[in-house]
């Protein structure tokens, strides 16, 4: 009943209502508080079958509800025990509907009641406790909340909350408030749609911070994700999961095309899809991933890298995240050094737009799968309304990106004609002209002007070179543009004066790509007098062409430089063993040579088309296709040294070792066959087959009959769906490819079932594994026939097939009326069977009825001379009633004129010929010889010519057509080309000609003639190894192919056909290991190889054994020098190790070769000892380094040398070998082949370094970096070639005890490691403020040099420094502040917020904005400001000639400030006021005299005017003259008040009283007209002596009187 209800009361949920948890959202809300009583009610809705609900956390009390696999689960500890409670295990409470769920705790009980309809209760143990509540209550999740309990606690929840009170709490109520009581975390009010959407809904992604997380995605082997695709957005991420150690896959849209990243533990790769797919439309995408190959599809068009060969598997862990990731994730990408994808900030972007049918390993995914969503809505919108968010994501985006392969950017719009600009602008379009910038691969190249060169002349256009401003939109792809500019390092910005001044380069990466671009917007900073495009700014694209350098070619072994090949077998080779890396030459250009020459002892390199034909040269196309084997041929180990040639250069050489072992053979399925009589059987893998030990090797597994079958027969199927033939042999392969079964041909009737024993043997090269038996259930057939009478044609063509002929019946009769089915096993071959004209194939059939009817007839269709038979095989069915196979004879009777052909084995011996004669090879009929026999192809390993006298040379003459006369006349010989073959074929087709018929109407017959090689033994064997037998003096040792060996060139060659034959010895005897009291005189080379032959010395030190080597026909004789010492190792290394730097190397027996004297039966016996380990690389076996190993270990190739990676080209391991007793100290010198090509020094931080005036610093190494992946820091050696002006570098020491001071020493060369350290420091010494500098130069042995790297320093002064200069403005007028006028000397501050504040404004104007003057006067502004020219002094417009202001800088965040600076201003004045008279007070003088004109007589005054250029212009005096000083003669109409202020200006009187003249005054453009000076004279005065009387003086100082004349 409850069952019932629950799926029908609940309610569906309201979007519009509860709350919205994403998967990761919580709410928090802080309580502490003591409960003795409960009552939590809440309502859910969610698809997740996990997910926490609700806790209450205490210290150790606790109160949680949560879901687990749909069931609800409460649990509660008030200190004792855990109670739990659960909903019943009915319909799940995942099920998208809103259910009511109430938890109480009262009277010692608690409830658990679930949508008012089901309860349960579990009773709290006593005495009972308060639940102590002492971290909040929990809602959705636990946010970073970390208890014992929480352990195992369930992932957050997924769905919508409608409701949660805790004790009358509301804890979801006004979660937006800001009364700081609740938190909450990525959770949204209302009910999302996105919860109840369905598997087909798409994907909406809406941004900008949108990302799904989906269960992680397995590619560990292969995997597979699609979708369909649409956006507009062209740079976002896509998928992204993260795995173990450093493995990642990471998937983005770059510049609106895919791009993929997938580290697998071998480096990163990167694979670029160039389909565009930011345009709105629909997309299919795959991406595909396995073991070695990443594909990328869109569209149908792939791209795909097959990692460079090495296999290696992708293990990926945790969520998969898809359009964008959370924090954590953009975390893991930081780490993994994928700064440069998608921007540098992955947390807050995302892809914006939709995805449909996702399907990750072929399963479909949807919005029910998901983990975590942000931003996600179920279904698709319109991608117009995804606008709200464009603005925020085109924020986040970065500001650059690398540039792809093909720009499909803006259109540059030309720009509009404007009359009002100046003439130099008339047609005007655009102001570059862009030229490629064209650089080597790998190298550099400065910008220049020819690059981008201005259409018109800027001076006329009064642009300034600085203020055509470049900014990079998009970033090359292929390299990097690198700006030798520091001011704007960081804002990616240069101008056209940069580049004449080559202060922009480009630097190109090294690939191999023909092009690459740069994307630049170009705008002019002028602000009047240009169009306004130009302001706003142009885009331009300038091509990079890339002038490719032809790298030399490398052959690399992606597997390790170790093939491992089973004895006498064949491998193919291929890329995964073998390849060339070569990015500027294609496959097709590149030829491998092998060095050594084609054969060689151990194996030798074939083409699999020529088997048996050595090569020593083979293409890279042939081993793509697979078609290069390797043919081992003799001893445990070899080497093929291999170079690449690209037709130009020849690439470093490369060994691969060859380590051959045994085969080892093991039945792996023998499970046998159950087939009914007359029925065929197929073989399968999994009825038969076998394991060996090969590695990575299809090696040949033959199957060999060894007892012939009693009950059926093995057939093999020619080709696919072609005939079956009886065969006594078979491969594996042939029964993996299903071509392989057995057929029962018993016709017999049996009283039971029969048993068929299939006895074989399995062969692997020359390893056998005998006595092997497969068994074969037959059951009995239950129906026979009762008549098979044969079909006799007579000379008929056609006849019937009646019941008469034909008949069957059931061995036991039966009440079922089942008719009897006659099925074709095999038709005839010299005819047709028919039933009702149609023609009878295998598995098809006729019925009983069929034959009582006449309806089944037969029809012969060769001709023949003589009477001959034919056959047909088949079976009766009668429902689950069978018969064995059945073979119906048919007798057809000859035709008289049918051609008879005879067609006779050719046996010819190796090398020589025979004559084809009639008996051989005619074609006749009975009324005509005349045949003609034109050769279809071949001969193969000969040819047909024609036969001449002995003493005539053979004729060279190629024979394809013959006839019956030559054959006749003796005339047709087959010649032999002396190769090692067995047979040859030559197909042929003889034509009857007849006088008068035309070749349509000639008769022909076809066959094949077939040439038997007999082989000559024209091969005397020669003696392969041929050294010095050492033996213990008195002592034994096994005598081997090791020292004295054979090899016959004849074909069919083996050991046991060569025979050695002894004569007697002084010094010694040869036994039989087997027996060793009988000496031998007779062996064979397959003795030796299987270490049968055993040498004991007695006797003389020194001497020769004879032998007789005999092959059967040819004999050789031999000697082998035995040497009798004492005990010996010796330890022989031809060149050392040579291996490839960073690489590892395998020590085997061609590289350590062990000598002795002492019978060592066992490899294990000898032992090598490290006594000093490489210095740089470990030895190591079985993946793990070891100090010591076998000779066991080291011919199995399980003994390896690991380098370092590091720069050096030598290095040595000492040991000791250790055998009977017996030791020996050897050094094994391993030669380290140097990347030809190494990666140059990184410069990792080239920072400028700031000091204090007069202080030192230390140069860290986050100035200054230098950084090698194969150099240590030690070896990274840095050079003062210019040392520094201002101070000097010196190195830190300390004494040799802590008590001693450390010191300052002066360097000229210090290391990487030194400025780790701390040990490299500047001193400043100059009481200059200014900036410094040293050059260095940086190297380390193998690597180019960084030369001339300058180190700048920037001295930080004391004190705040500013400088200020006076400015000048014209009255009236304005002038922007700039750093001419004021100025900070020093990048340490500019780069600080500094502020200037006027303490003293200006009497006579205003500071005010550029661009807003409107908004006042200022009186503080930024150092920014002023860079930009954003603030100007505006003059008042009075008539002042000088102003000034007083100003500091100010840095209030570091509490730094300036001297207050006084800047003076030159008012420049504008005529544009009349003089003004101030004085006119008019002259008085004496009639007829001469008075001067001073400025209190007559003043005038001009703001803007000085006192020269103020002009008095007169009419003629009435009473006089005007004159000047210098010429008082002459009279003047015009003086200056500079010249009355001088006293020049005088008037003379002449004629009446009063009077004076009348002047205007001008100032040059301003007149003052209208005013007259009065000039009063007076009359002149007579003086008249009237009394002249003498004066008398008395001696002594008395007055005496005047004696009048």
């Amino acid at each position: 009943m409850f069952q019932l209800l629950l799926h029908t009361l609940p309610l569906h949920a309201n979007p519009e209502s509860g709350v919205s948890f994403f998967g990761d959202g919580y709410v928090e809300m802080p309580l502490a508080s003591s409960c003795s009583a409960i009552q939590l009610h809440l309502q859910f809705y969610t698809r997740q079958q996990n997910g926490l609900l609700f806790l209450a956390a205490g210290q150790k009390d606790y109160l949680l509800l949560e879901l687990r696999a749909g069931i609800l689960q409460a649990r509660m500890d008030l200190g004792s025990e855990e109670l739990t409670l659960k909903s019943p295990a009915g319909p799940h409470l995942s099920n998208l509907i809103i259910h009511d769920v109430d938890l109480l705790m009262a009277d010692g009980w608690m409830t658990l009641i679930v949508d008012g309809l089901f309860n349960t209760s579990v009773e709290i143990p006593r005495p009972l406790e308060e639940l102590d509540i002492n971290y909040g209550l929990y809602v959705g999740g636990t946010g970073s909340l970390e208890l014992p309990y929480l352990i195992g606690v369930s992932v957050p929840f997924r769905g919508c909350l409608h409701m949660v009170t805790f004790n009358d709490r509301d804890v979801l109520s006004a979660l937006a408030s800001s009364s700081g009581t609740k938190r909450s975390h990525s959770i949204r009010e209302g009910c999302s749609v996105e919860f109840s959407a369905g598997p087909n809904d798409p994907l909406g992604f809406l941004g900008p911070n949108s990302y799904i997380a989906l269960p992680g995605w397995s590619a560990r082997n292969e995997g597979t994700i699609e979708f369909v695709i649409t956006t507009s957005i062209k740079q976002a991420p896509l998928i992204y999961q993260s795995g173990l150690e450093n493995d990642f896959f990471y998937l983005e849209i770059f510049d609106g095309r895919l791009r993929g990243v997938v580290e697998k533990g071998n480096g990163v790769v990167v694979l670029h899809n160039n389909i565009y797919l930011s345009n709105e439309e629909e997309h299919y995408v795959k991406v595909f991933m396995d073991v070695r190959k990443f594909e990328i599809l869109v569209d149908y068009y792939a791209s795909q890298t097959s990692n460079k060969g090495i296999h290696s598997h992708l293990d990926l862990q945790g969520p998969l995240f898809l359009g964008g990731l959370n924090e954590k994730a953009a975390q893991r990408m930081r780490e993994h050094g994928l700064g440069f994808m998608s921007g540098n900030s992955f947390s807050n972007t995302s892809f914006v737009g939709c995805l449909e049918d996702l399907r990750i390993n072929e399963e479909k995914r949807s919005l029910q799968d998901a983990l975590i969503t942000r931003d996600i809505t179920a279904g698709c919108r319109k991608l117009e309304q995804y606008s709200d968010y464009d603005d925020a994501y085109e924020q986040d985006e970065a500001p650059t990106s690398s540039a792809p392969d093909h720009w499909h950017g803006p259109v540059m719009e030309p720009c509009r004609p404007d009359a009002s600009l100046p003439p130099v602008f008339a047609n005007f379009t655009k102001l570059l002209h862009v030229s490629p910038l064209v650089v080597a691969e790998g190298g550099m190249a400065f910008l220049e002007w020819r690059h981008t060169q201005p259409t018109i002349d800027l001076n006329s256009a009064n642009i300034r070179q600085s203020q055509v401003v470049f900014s990079i939109n998009m970033d090359p792809r292929h390299g990097q543009l690198e700006l030798g500019i520091s001011r704007t390092r960081g804002r990616r910005k240069f101008t056209l004066l940069d580049i004449i001044n080559r202060k922009v380069k480009y630097v190109h990466d090294g690939s191999e790509r023909p092009m690459d671009q740069l994307l630049l917007e170009v705008t002019v900073t002028a602000r009047k007098g240009i169009p306004e495009c130009l302001q706003q700014g142009q885009i331009y694209l300038l091509p990079i062409k890339i002038s490719p350098a032809n790298d030399p070619p490398e052959v690399v072994f992606p597997q390790g430089d170790r093939m491992v090949i089973l004895e006498h077998t064949r491998k193919h080779l291929n890329p995964d063993i073998v390849r060339a890396l070569d990015d500027d030459t294609p496959c097709d250009s590149l030829r491998f040579q092998l060095l050594g020459g084609k054969r060689m002892e151990e194996g030798y390199i074939e083409y699999d088309f020529h088997p048996g034909v050595p090569i020593e040269e083979f293409s890279c196309r042939d081993l793509e296709a697979g078609h290069v084997v390797y043919v081992h041929q003799n001893g445990p180990t070899s080497t093929l040294i291999l170079q690449v040639n690209d037709g130009m250069v020849m690439s470093p050489v490369a060994t691969l070792r060859v380590v051959a072992v045994e085969p080892d053979i093991q039945v792996r399925n023998n499970t046998g066959l159950f087939v009914s009589q007359g029925g065929a059987v197929p073989i399968t893998l999994a009825n038969l087959s076998v394991e060996t030990n090969a590695i990575q090797q299809k090696v040949p597994i033959l199957y060999r009959l060894t007892v012939p079958l009693q009950y059926g027969e093995i057939q093999k199927q020619g080709s696919l769906g072609g005939e079956w033939k009886r065969v006594e042999s078979f491969y594996q392969q042939d029964v993996e490819q299903g071509r392989i079964q057995y057929f029962s041909t018993d016709e017999d009737h049996h009283a039971e079932d029969t048993i068929e024993k299939l006895q074989f043997v399995v062969q692997v090269g020359q390893k056998t594994l005998r006595n092997n038996t497969f068994l074969i259930r037959i059951k009995r057939a239950t129906i026979r026939m009762k008549t098979m009478i044969p079909l006799q044609m007579m000379n008929k063509k056609e006849r019937n097939i009646t019941s008469a002929d034909l008949g069957a019946a059931l061995e036991e009769l039966s009440s079922s009326s089942e008719p009897f089915h006659y099925v074709i096993i095999q038709p005839p071959r010299k005819g047709n069977l028919e039933l009702r004209g149609t023609r009878l194939t295998e598995g098809f059939g006729f019925t009983q009825d069929d034959l009582q009817s006449h309806q089944l007839s037969y029809s012969a269709t060769i001709r023949d001379s003589k009477e001959t038979e034919d056959t047909f095989q088949f079976r009766v069915m009668a429902g689950e009633q069978y018969s064995p196979i059945y073979t119906y004879r048919i007798q057809v009777g000859g035709d008289p004129d049918a051609p008879i052909l005879t067609n006779v084995l050719l046996s010819v011996l190796e090398g020589g010929q025979a004559v084809i004669s009639k008996d051989h090879l005619f074609v006749k009929s009975a009324n005509s010889m005349n045949y003609v026999y034109e050769v279809v192809d071949g001969p193969t390993h000969g040819k047909l010519i024609w036969r001449t006298l002995e003493h005539v040379p053979a004729s060279k003459e190629v024979i394809t057509k013959f006839t019956n006369e030559d054959i006749l006349q003796g005339r047709l010989v087959y010649q032999h080309d002396h190769s090692e073959t067995l047979e040859d074929d030559i197909p042929f087709v003889a034509i009857k000609q007849e006088e008068g018929s035309s070749d349509f109407e000639a008769e022909d017959v076809r066959g094949v003639f077939r040439v038997s090689i007999q082989p000559v033994n024209n091969h005397p064997p020669f003696q392969l190894v041929n050294k010095v037998f050492n033996v213990v003096r008195h002592g034994q040792r096994l005598m081997t192919t090791d020292d004295i060996a054979f090899f016959d060139k004849d074909s069919g060659f083996s050991d046991t056909q060569i025979v050695l034959v002894r004569k007697d010895i002084l010094f010694g005897s040869i036994i039989a290991v087997e027996n060793r009291s009988r000496q031998i005189y007779r062996f064979t080379q397959d003795d030796l190889r299987k270490k049968k032959i055993l040498f004991v010395h007695s006797g003389a030190d020194r001497g020769w054994i004879q032998f007789q080597v005999s092959d059967g026909l040819h004999q050789v004789a031999a000697l082998l020098e035995v040497q009798a010492s004492d005990p010996y190792l010796k330890i022989s290394s031809s060149t050392g190790l040579v291996i490839h730097q960073g690489n590892q190397g395998t020590i085997d027996s061609s590289i350590l070769s062990l000598e002795t004297n002492m019978d060592v039966r066992t490899d294990e016996d000898i032992l090598f000892r490290i006594v000093a380990p490489p210095r740089w690389g470990m030895m190591l076996r079985g993946g793990q380094q070891v100090s010591s190993f076998t000779q066991r270990d080291l011919l199995a190739g399980e003994v390896l040398y690991q380098h370092n990676g590091s720069r050096n080209s030598q290095d040595k391991i000492h040991f000791s070998v250790e055998a009977n007793q017996v030791a020996v100290d050897a050094v094994l010198k391993i030669v380290i082949v140097l990347d030809p090509h190494p990666s140059p020094l990184n410069l990792v931080h080239h920072e400028r370094i700031r000091i204090l005036q007069g202080e030192a610093v230390e140069i860290k190494n986050d100035y200054l970096l230098v950084e090698h992946e194969e150099i240590p820091p030690q070896e990274i050696i840095y050079t003062v070639t210019i040392s520094p002006l201002s101070g000097f570098l010196v190195a830190l020491s300390h004494g040799p005890t802590s008590d001693e001071p450390p010191s300052l020493d002066p360097i000229q060369t210090f290391t990487q490691e030194d400025i780790n350290e701390g040990k490299v420091l500047y001193l400043h010494s100059s009481p200059e403020i200014q900036g410094d500098q040293f050059t260095v130069d940086i190297t380390a042995n193998g690597v180019d040099a960084l030369a001339g790297v300058v180190v700048d320093l920037e001295i930080v002064p004391i004190s705040f420094p500013l400088e200020v200069y006076n400015m000048t403005v014209t009255e009236g007028s304005s002038q922007v502040l700039s750093m001419d006028i004021l100025n900070i000397p020093s990048t340490y501050f500019t780069a600080l917020k500094v502020e200037f504040v006027i303490v003293e404004p200006p009497e006579h104007g205003i500071f005010q904005k550029v661009e807003r003057p409107e908004e006042g006067s200022l009186s503080a502004f930024s150092w920014s400001e002023v860079e930009h020219q954003l603030v100007q002094y505006m003059h008042d417009g009075s008539e002042s000639l000088v102003d000034r202001f007083t100003v500091v800088a100010n840095i209030s965040k570091h509490n730094q400030e300036s001297q207050p600076r006084t800047v003076y201003i030159d008012i420049l004045p504008s005529n544009d006021e009349a003089p003004v008279l101030m004085v006119n007070m008019g002259l008085q003088m004496q009639e007829g005299g001469t008075a001067e004109i001073t400025p209190e007589h007559l003043s005038s005054e001009d703001e803007d005017s000085p006192p020269e250029e103020v002009i008095y212009s007169i009419r003629t005096p009435i009473n006089g003259k005007v004159v000047l000083k210098p010429s008082p003669t002459t009279s003047v109409q015009r003086f200056t008040q500079a010249q009355i202020n001088s006293q020049l200006v005088q008037f003379i009187h002449e004629g009446s009283l009063d009077g004076g003249f009348s002047f205007d005054l001008s100032d040059g453009e301003n007149m003052s007209p209208g005013h007259f000076f009065a000039v009063r004279a007076k009359r002149k005065l007579v003086i008249t002596l009237e009394s002249k009387r003498d004066l008398i003086v008395c001696p002594g100082g008395c007055w005496g009187n005047i004696i009048s004349a």
